[in-house]
């Protein structure tokens, strides 16, 4: 017998919108095989008028598959050809003269009373969870500097955390919500309330389809790193922007970076250089340079991220060895408004050993980290250049 596939237009919990879809489709000749809540199989054969009625009992591993319910049901007529969701079962009744599956209203209503409070607990919890993940996210970008700065300066890795733990609960909130939400209705309409008008078959797979897009995205996401990872963080010729060379004041030893690899974070593309070397006298050399190139749309956060990395910086709490000190350096800035650039600005640390600058210009951003002799503003115009 000919399987026919269709997409599931309505959600697993519209139990109205589910029995007339089945019907319709069951008009045309299709006959339900196995449902799903995105694609459901159908057999083909000869069209006639069959009733579906769903019919509340969750089962697991704990609860039995209701096979005594299922045999009553059968001898009044009804065959069970399907479960949604080990909560409901699903009927079907060729006989028009047939009853309907349940005489009591007061029993029928108790259990879907039950799978409501049941609906209403989990969506309480999953309420929680969410909360905690959004407590969670909300740690990581504002801890240690400005969310732009996090935003800018995250491993990937940690984004694959955080997307797991902010996006999926999200997604799961709304299932759960629509599913207290349509039995909701149904015991309402139970109780004798009107039914609220609405479409014939409304689209309220908006949550299953997001769930299923995610998944989608995240596999995408997996593919992507390990096609690119391979490449995205070896080092090769700088070719987007001039290279920087600083040369150290005390030894007259040249630093600098025309190697970088590329990387990405959730707003940009970027590039980082970076560059150690020792002098004679056993002094440590070090230039970094990150390198920012927002998308058009975003150009408008490009001085705000240069002013927030710069701030950043001055913390010394990179974690790239050596860019960090555990006693806290007395810093002085000064703003350069006519170097050429939309926003620059130079630091340098008291103690004269570590110097920063950063400036953004159009949607390019580039913060330099330099520790050796010699201020960075003797460099002005090859910082400008590097964000021209």
């Amino acid at each position: 017998m000919r399987h026919i596939y269709k997409f599931t237009p309505v959600s697993m919990y519209d139990v109205h919108g589910l029995e007339k879809w089945l019907e319709k489709l069951a008009a045309q000749g299709l006959f339900l095989k196995k449902y799903r809540p995105l694609v459901c199989t159908f057999e083909k054969g000869e069209a006639r008028r069959v009733r579906y009625r769903l019919e509340p009992y969750p089962y697991s591993l704990a609860v039995d598959f209701p096979d005594d319910m299922v045999e009553l049901f059968q001898e009044c007529g009804w065959r069970h050809v399907g479960e949604v969701h080990h909560e409901m079962l699903i009927f079907s009744c060729a006989d028009p003269h047939a009853p309907e599956p349940h005489t009591d209203p007061d029993i029928q209503l108790e259990q879907w009373n039950k799978l409501y409070r049941t609906a209403r607990k989990d969506f309480q919890h999953i309420g929680l969870f969410v909360l905690a993940c959004l407590a969670v996210v909300a740690f990581f970008l504002f801890r240690g500097g400005t969310p732009l700065t996090r935003l800018l300066l995250f491993e990937v890795n940690t984004w694959n955390i955080l997307l797991v733990l902010a996006l999926r609960p999200l997604i799961e909130l709304g299932v759960y919500y629509s599913r207290m939400r349509e039995l909701s209705a149904v015991i309402r309409e139970l109780e004798g309330q009107p039914a609220k008008h609405r479409f014939w078959f409304p689209s309220r797979q908006v949550f299953s389809w997001a769930g299923a897009a995610y998944l989608a995205f995240l596999v995408c996401f997996l593919v992507i790193l390990m096609g690119a990872g391979r490449t995205l963080g070896l080092a090769r010729p700088v070719t987007e922007f001039p290279p920087l060379y600083v040369t150290d004041q005390e030894s007259g030893k040249v630093i600098g970076t025309d190697m970088g690899g590329w990387g990405f974070s959730p707003l940009c593309w970027n590039q980082r250089q970076s560059w150690d070397m020792e002098t004679d006298e056993g002094r440590l050399l070090s230039l970094q340079v990150y390198w920012f190139d927002f998308p058009n749309w975003l150009s408008f956060l490009a001085v705000p991220a240069a002013k927030d990395l710069l701030t950043d910086s001055m913390k010394l709490n990179s974690r790239t060895y050596p860019w960090r000190d555990r006693e806290a350096a007395v810093w002085s800035a000064q703003d350069w408004s006519h170097a050429g650039a939309d926003w620059l600005s130079v630091a340098d640390s008291e103690n004269g050993v570590y110097h920063t600058a950063a400036a953004a210009l159009g949607d390019k951003v580039v913060l330099v980290q330099y520790m050796g002799s010699g201020p960075l503003s003797d460099y002005l115009d090859e910082i400008v250049a590097m964000v021209k």
